[in-house]
């Protein structure tokens, strides 16, 4: 089995977070046994080597597929719950299994489909089980993992992206660390670079023409607890086909700007999620569990009239035209733990929960597990293209 996921799912059951809950379950129709047998005859029918177990429930179902499956049959286990399986490997339950079994446990969504996709699993050349004893919120959830899992695919995009033109943007304070490498950090092809500087002075935006060829079109827009409306002042600056926007603290490699311009060119997809990966404590390791990776980030999409910002706090992006998908090789990196003090982001997220009137009160923590980077990319041998959202209603 990939080491990826024992190790992972290790990090997150290290860090146990405050108010999470256990699965919502009941007892199986029939025996564990019965129903591990039904669904070891469907897998055999359709000559599945791999059985993705959504959801352990008490555990007694993946005990009998252990047991009953053939010797060189793997079970995955996907838990959105790392409390329950906390909870169960304190009774023994990671005992019970074998080394062609594995846990997958993280209450992301996103995580697990891509910790799926990145070592080498897929829907088609699997059965994929939703544990019958799953009830309430917890059977919800599971049973929307196993339909985006099924229901995504991947795509090619275009060799090279050179028939749109993109504009990118950013909201940047003038203070912020490193503008000057922000700005370098755009391709030579980006012509134009739309920022919308948070400030109420004019003179106190800085000079950054010098460090990029493209058009940099300024404009003063003070936040003035409207995080939609500085959004929206951007956009409306942007001539582009397409729209890519970054923060200060984020950048894109060489690599992945190429990536960005081809997806661009893409007549499958009008808008793409990019992962984006908080380095901590330093460019080695990132940030994982509960939201943290891949922390999907919609900042590439085609530009049109009806595209705009709502909401004054936590701003959605409303008016996409087409399908949506995700660029999982196209991760942005988010440096801020690497170019700020604690001592400025803690300033940051205060200043920020004072323009919402105390509505909003965000918490910096300090025990978030982390794990190397090469543990949350790709297996060796199974590349990740592009990948298709399926149309699922996730409430």
């Amino acid at each position: 089995m990939p080491h990826n996921f024992e190790l992972y799912s290790a990090r997150i059951l290290d860090y146990s977070l405050a108010g999470q809950q256990q699965e919502e379950f009941s007892t199986c129709p029939g025996t564990a046994t019965e129903t591990a047998e039904k669904h070891l005859r469907f897998a055999d029918r359709r000559g599945a080597d791999t059985l993705i177990l959504f959801g352990a429930a008490d555990g007694r179902l993946a005990e009998a597929l252990v047991k009953k499956k053939r010797a060189n049959q793997e079970l995955v286990i996907c838990d959105l719950y790392p409390e329950q399986i906390r909870q169960l490997n304190l009774s023994g339950f990671d005992k019970t299994l074998d080394e062609s079994c594995a846990i997958l446990t993280d209450s992301s969504i996103w995580a697990q489909l891509l910790l799926l996709f990145q070592n080498g699993y897929g829907a088609t050349e699997s059965h994929l089980i939703l544990n019958p004893g799953l009830t309430g919120k917890s059977k919800s959830r599971h049973q929307n993992l196993q339909k985006i899992f099924s229901g995504t695919k991947n795509i090619e995009i275009p060799n090279k992206g050179e028939s749109s033109t993109i504009s990118a943007a950013a909201i940047l304070s003038p203070d912020e660390p490193e503008l000057e490498k922000f700005i370098s950090c755009f391709p030579d092809w980006i012509e134009e670079i739309v920022l919308v500087w948070d400030c109420r002075e004019s003179e106190s935006i800085p000079e950054l023409r010098k460090f990029h060829n493209a058009e940099i079109i300024n404009i003063r827009h003070p936040l003035n607890a409207d995080f939609s409306a500085q959004r929206n002042c951007m956009l409306t600056h942007c001539s582009g086909d397409w729209i890519i926007y970054l923060d200060a603290d984020e950048r894109l490699d060489n690599e992945n700007w190429e990536i960005v311009r081809r997806a661009a060119a893409s007549s499958e997809c009008k808008s793409w999620y990019l992962p984006r990966m908080t380095f901590y404590p330093d460019k080695d390791h990132c940030r994982v569990g509960y939201g943290l990776w891949p922390d999907l980030q919609l900042r590439l999409f085609k530009n049109n009239d009806k595209i705009k910002f709502v909401n004054k706090i936590h701003e959605q992006l409303t008016g996409l035209e087409g399908s949506t998908g995700i660029l999982p090789d196209c991760p942005i990196e988010h440096l801020t733990h690497l170019l700020k003090s604690r001592e400025k982001i803690e300033l940051k997220l205060k200043s920020f929960d004072q323009s919402t009137d105390g509505r909003f009160n965000h918490h910096l923590g300090t025990e978030y597990p982390h794990i190397l980077n090469d543990f949350i990319s790709p297996r060796k041998g199974c590349e990740v293209g592009p990948l298709l959202l399926p149309d699922i209603n996730m409430s």
